[in-house]
């Protein structure tokens, strides 16, 4: 049972890290329905800076920052913890006193409460303490008087930059020629420090677009060039292929007064907002678009001159999409779902007026998204491949430490996968 928040002190003791609470998951997950617009980005006041990932150098000053809303008149009490994980992102069997120098339970509590809107919420943010041990990450908040009441688990990586890459221009250069692949073909440099018996102990995860429902985990290298400590990663089969899938679609709710890119319309009834995109269709059959989007992300402003995390309201969201109807469930996907493929986000279809429909509750902002079908195989059939989509890719390479007996972020690069 959740507490209402006091302005009471607590004192902190050296929290212990359970294996297997009750529900938690090792992934970014929301586990309470009133919970929304969970974000978990580099400090910044730009609003761009929310759709930057969760990956801060060991040798920086940054910090994340973890914000979110519940729907609720009145404030909880939470609070947060971080535990360490190995590539994998099953958790290590590390201390919290050997990647952090403060005791592992923090409260949350900057609170403000929304003002003006029609649905009433509580905005929480959390500055998150900066680790000492370069690798993954979980941060997960709980109810501050029951650890087993988990309502948020995020992923965040911390890096310490021991290795170099290929060029981005190198490594979409060598990728194999395909129509609706991308591949990258890469070597790293470990000149910067020792590795014992890489091929075991060296692995690379990658991500598209910060995606890690499609991510290409536990890579090995092709081959190591000891004299030069270089190891290759030139896969000539699909291990790090990655579909190339197409531009976001995306819409504009920064006002609900003047209505943004993609919105139809709007209506307030009572204490509800509710808005309806124009209607899509699908695209696969299509000729590839350049559309300037933020790669399945999205963030939260307003166009009035309003405080966004209080000010801005929430608005009951409808998709549609014009379509036959498909053998798979169609689902909603994006950075706002967190690419979720549940209830939550999957399309009715209407046999009656030959559409997909799905509703989601949304704060006003900028948000991209796609439609896919549940299969993996299967899950650009509506929005097709296109060797030309643009797409963030990041590379992490991690080191099992000998002494430490877990795995370290050794290596991070990101770049924009782009043929012109």
């Amino acid at each position: 049972m959740k507490t209402f928040f006091t302005f009471v002190v607590i004192s902190l003791g050296c929290l212990s890290v359970a294996r297997g609470q009750g529900n938690l998951q090792y992934r970014d997950w929301v586990y309470d329905d009133f919970i929304k617009t969970v974000q978990l980005y580099p400090n910044s006041p730009q609003p761009a800076a929310q759709m930057a990932s969760p990956v801060i150098s060991l040798n920086s000053r940054q910090q994340l920052l973890l914000e979110f809303d519940e729907l609720f008149n009145e404030a909880y009490n939470y609070r947060a913890k971080i535990i360490h994980c190995n590539a994998n992102w099953q958790p290590s069997d590390l201390s919290p006193l050997q990647y952090l120098q403060e005791y592992n339970e923090y409260e949350i509590d900057e609170i403000d409460y929304s003002f003006g809107t029609l649905t009433p919420y509580v905005h929480y943010k959390f500055l998150l303490p900066r680790p000492t041990l370069p690798g993954n990450y979980l941060l997960v908040v709980y109810a501050a008087n029951n650890e087993e009441d988990i309502i948020i688990s995020r992923r965040f990586m911390v890096y310490e930059q021991r290795v170099a890459f290929t060029d981005k221009y190198e490594i979409i250069r060598r990728a194999p020629y395909s129509l609706t692949k991308q591949q990258l073909q890469f070597d790293i440099n470990y000149q910067g420090m020792e590795l014992l018996n890489p091929m075991d102990y060296v692995s690379v995860n990658i991500l598209q677009n910060q995606r890690w429902d499609n991510a290409k985990l536990n890579l090995k290298p092709t081959a190591i060039r000891e004299a030069q400590h270089i190891l290759e990663y030139n896969h000539f089969t699909n291990e790090n292929a990655f579909d190339a899938g197409n531009e976001f679609r995306y819409f504009d709710i920064r006002s609900l007064k003047y209505f943004g890119f993609h919105v139809r319309t709007a209506r307030f009834q009572k204490d509800k907002i509710f808005a309806w995109l124009e209607t899509d269709n699908p695209r696969a059959g299509l000729a590839y678009t350049l559309e300037q989007n933020n790669m399945g992300q999205f963030y939260i402003e307003n166009i009035e001159r309003k405080i966004p995390d209080i000010e801005n309201d929430y608005a009951r969201v409808t998709f549609t999409l014009a379509a036959e109807q498909y053998a798979e469930d169609v689902f909603i996907s994006g950075r706002f779902t967190d690419w979720r493929k549940d209830s939550s986000t999957r399309m009715r279809y209407n046999k009656t007026t030959g559409v997909y429909e799905a509703t989601y509750i949304l704060k006003q902002g900028h948000y991209d998204y796609q439609y896919v079908l549940a299969s993996p195989k299967m899950a650009n059939t509506i929005e097709g491949n296109k060797r030309e989509t643009r797409n963030l890719y990041e590379i992490f390479v991690y080191y099992r430490s000998p002494k430490l007996q877990a795995d370290i972020l050794i290596g991070y690069y990101k770049f924009v996968y782009a043929l012109n």
